[in-house]
């Protein structure tokens, strides 16, 4: 064997080498991620859940394999948002409407309140 076929030889070893370690190098990133992106997705599930438990009525199904459908909990969630807001704004009428007529220093201090809840 001639001196530059063993040159390559051993290069071509140590290429194996530095190969066979970034494979192991790479799925333990992988198994890293993968654990990393379980618990990921367990803490958004919970996040889900618990808006889900928020919204009253419970309109959003679950899909074929018991998922949220995420897109549909969202949009409820904005839908019920709109709905409680007309009720506060509608409250705020209500309460300026009884209250005309009443002349006292009361009639003041609740316009106070209901000025501070907007803002």
């Amino acid at each position: 064997m001639k001196k530059s076929e063993r040159k390559s030889s051993t290069m071509r070893s140590r290429a194996r080498k530095v190969a066979r370690k970034r494979v192991v190098c790479s799925s333990k990133r992988r198994r890293i991620c993968s654990k990393s992106c379980s618990k990921s997705k367990e803490v958004i599930s919970k996040k889900l859940a618990a808006l889900k438990s928020l919204i009253p009525g419970n309109n959003v199904r679950n899909g074929s394999n018991g998922i949220v459908k995420v897109e549909q909990l969202f949009q409820e969630t904005a839908d019920y948002i709109i709905v409680l807001k007309t009720q506060a704004v509608l409250l705020q009428k209500l309460i300026e409407f009884y209250d005309h007529g009443d002349e006292g220093s009361n009639n003041e201090m609740q316009h106070q309140i209901v000025q501070q809840h907007q803002s």
